[in-house]
C-alpha cells in the first residue's frame, strides 16, 4: 500500500515538472495557458528581433539578442511575452493589436524581415518601406472582412 502511495505521488510530481519545464522554456507568467491553451514550444531564435510564434497562434511572441561571449562564440538570448487577452502579435507593426487590425498569423513570417531594417543601426532607413505595406495592405483587407481593390479612390467629401 505505501508503495502505491509513493509510486503516485512521484508520478503526480513528474508530470507536474514536467508540465512547469515546457512554461518555463518561454518563461511565461503563471496561468498563460489559459489565454493561449496548450502552449507549443517550438520557437527558436534565428536572428536578432521580434518575431510573432505562429505555432502559438501569435499570441505571443520573442524578442531575440545575440551576445558576444569572450571566447568569440556567440549566444542568442531569447525572451517571451504573451499578448494582452483577445490579441495577437502584429509582425508588421511589430506590437500587440486586434485581430482585425493585424498581418494574420500564418502571414506573419513574410514580414520577419521588417526586424533587419531594426538591426541595421541606419537611422536613415524607414521602418515600413512601401513595399512593405503594398504587400500587407491586400492582407489586412482580407482580415477585416473587405475586398481588396488596388488603386481604389477614396471617396471625395462634398
Amino acid at each position: 500500500m505505501k508503495f502505491i502511495i509513493l509510486a503516485s505521488v512521484l508520478l503526480s510530481v513528474a508530470l507536474a515538472a514536467s508540465k512547469r519545464t515546457k512554461r518555463e522554456a518561454y518563461n511565461l507568467p503563471d496561468g498563460a495557458d489559459i489565454l493561449v491553451g496548450p502552449i507549443k514550444s517550438t520557437f527558436n531564435c534565428f536572428n536578432d528581433g521580434y518575431y510573432a510564434d505562429v505555432d502559438n497562434n501569435c499570441q505571443i511572441f520573442h524578442v531575440c539578442h545575440s551576445v558576444d561571449r569572450e571566447d568569440g562564440s556567440r549566444d542568442t538570448q531569447q525572451w517571451s511575452f504573451l499578448c494582452g487577452n483577445q490579441t495577437l502579435f502584429n509582425q508588421l507593426t511589430l506590437t500587440c493589436s486586434d485581430p482585425e487590425e493585424s498581418i494574420p498569423c500564418p502571414d506573419a513570417p513574410s514580414f520577419y524581415n521588417i526586424n533587419d531594417r531594426i538591426n541595421a543601426g541606419d537611422p536613415q532607413l524607414y521602418f515600413l518601406t512601401d513595399e512593405d505595406i503594398s504587400r500587407a495592405e491586400p492582407l489586412l483587407y482580407r482580415n477585416r472582412g473587405l475586398d481588396y481593390q488596388p488603386n481604389r479612390v477614396a471617396p471625395q467629401r462634398g
